[in-house]
This record gives structure tokens, sequence and C-alpha cells, in this order.
């Protein structure tokens, strides 16, 4: 399957709206490009934490890395 830039930063959208009520996003930003810089600290802060739990932690660690790199890349594709 195909996933282009765009379609990726909907399916980001549609899961903070899905994981967001409504009431609770006044103050938010609504769109990709200006949730992503709010975003992308608390993860990088969540993978440091993830690396230092025992088992499966440093897998975590490293999988939110990834994630954060392809949230760079979508937002340098899509935030022009």
């Amino acid at each position: 399957m195909a996933l282009s830039a765009r379609t990726a930063v909907d399916e980001v959208m549609a899961a903070y709206e899905a994981a967001v009520p409504r009431d609770r996003r006044t103050g938010f930003p609504q769109d990709f490009c200006r949730l992503w810089p709010q975003a992308k600290p608390i993860l990088e802060f969540l993978s440091g934490i993830a690396v230092l739990i025992p088992g499966l932690g440093s897998v975590a660690g490293g999988i939110l890395k990834g994630l954060i790199a392809v949230g760079d890349k979508l937002a340098e594709e899509t935030c022009k």
C-alpha cells in the first residue's frame, strides 16, 4: 500500500480528533503543521524515558525515535 505524506497527516489528525474530545481541543492547534512542533518535544522526552525501562524499553524508545523522524518528514513535505 502506497502512503502519501498528505494521507499520513490526515491519519494522524483523525487519530488526534478521535483521542481528544472536541470540547478539550480549545487552545490546541487544529492542524498538523502547528500541532507537530508541540507534540515532537513530548515524544522526544518519552523516547528518552522509554529506553530506561528494562526489557523492551530500548525497542520502544527506538520506535518512538523512528516515528519522530517520520513526523519530521511529514512536516517537511506538507508544511510549506
